[in-house]
């Protein structure tokens, strides 16, 4: 379930989660839309890979700053069901996003990718249809694998 917060709201939506946390980042005073059920699978994921923290780098977009950072201004962070993440164990050392895709696959996230050449930020959103699993360092249109442990040479003992 999509809840519009105000601007200027900073409640806790889950028990790591704040709703600052997901507010765009284009600094306008404007409503952010958070998915209750992306909250939860991040806590899901945050427990899953034993993260000391996840970092959300990008949430909620207005639409022009979706469309400024290269969205089509009607996706999954406007529609407030997508999170940009970094995700730390518990030594605060970044997790590879091969690892990340790969749990957040098994959590059944709608939609995930590594958005970044260094494979430390990853893409989840909560899509019910239209199902993706990209790299958008080979691509950042079309889904690449049905399956991330196959695509990366991982097995579950690598993940968890």
């Amino acid at each position: 379930m999509v809840k519009t917060f105000k601007s200027t709201d900073k409640s806790q939506i889950s028990a790591h989660f704040n709703v600052s946390e997901f507010k765009c980042k284009c600094g306008g005073n404007h409503d952010t839309k958070i998915d209750t059920e992306l909250a939860n699978k991040l806590e899901q994921l945050r427990t899953k890979l034993n993260c000391s923290q996840i970092i959300i780098n990008s949430g909620y977009r207005c639409s022009t700053h979706d469309k400024n950072v290269g969205g089509s201004g009607a996706g999954q962070h406007v529609n407030g069901c997508a999170a940009d993440i970094v995700c730390y164990d518990k030594n605060n050392k970044k997790i590879s996003s091969k690892v990340v895709c790969c749990a957040a696959q098994d959590l059944n996230f709608g939609g995930i990718a590594n958005i970044d050449s260094t494979y430390t930020a990853t893409h989840v959103d909560t899509r019910t249809s239209n199902f993706w699993k990209g790299d958008e360092v080979v691509t950042s249109a079309y889904s690449v694998t049905s399956d991330f442990y196959a695509y990366y040479g991982l097995s579950k003992t690598d993940v968890y």
